[in-house]
């Protein structure tokens, strides 16, 4: 009983620890999720620009055949 008493009253006293140590891990984890999504916006961005400057420059090999 003494045991089980003792294993309690540590866990409720390494509970604000515990619950800190969480708040870093979600700050972390939506900071890297953020990180991320500006990473991917940028690939799709630049994935973009290059089919645009595709386009344009077949547009103008047309203009420039005619």
């Amino acid at each position: 009983m003494k045991k089980l008493l003792f294993s309690l009253l540590t866990l409720f006293m390494a509970a604000p620890a515990l619950a800190e140590e969480g708040a870093e891990t979600a700050s972390s984890l939506s900071s890297l999720m953020t990180k991320g999504l500006i990473v991917t916006a940028g690939g799709l961005g630049g994935v973009f620009l290059v089919l645009i400057l595709f386009f344009l420059m077949i547009k103008i090999m047309h203009k420039l055949l005619k």
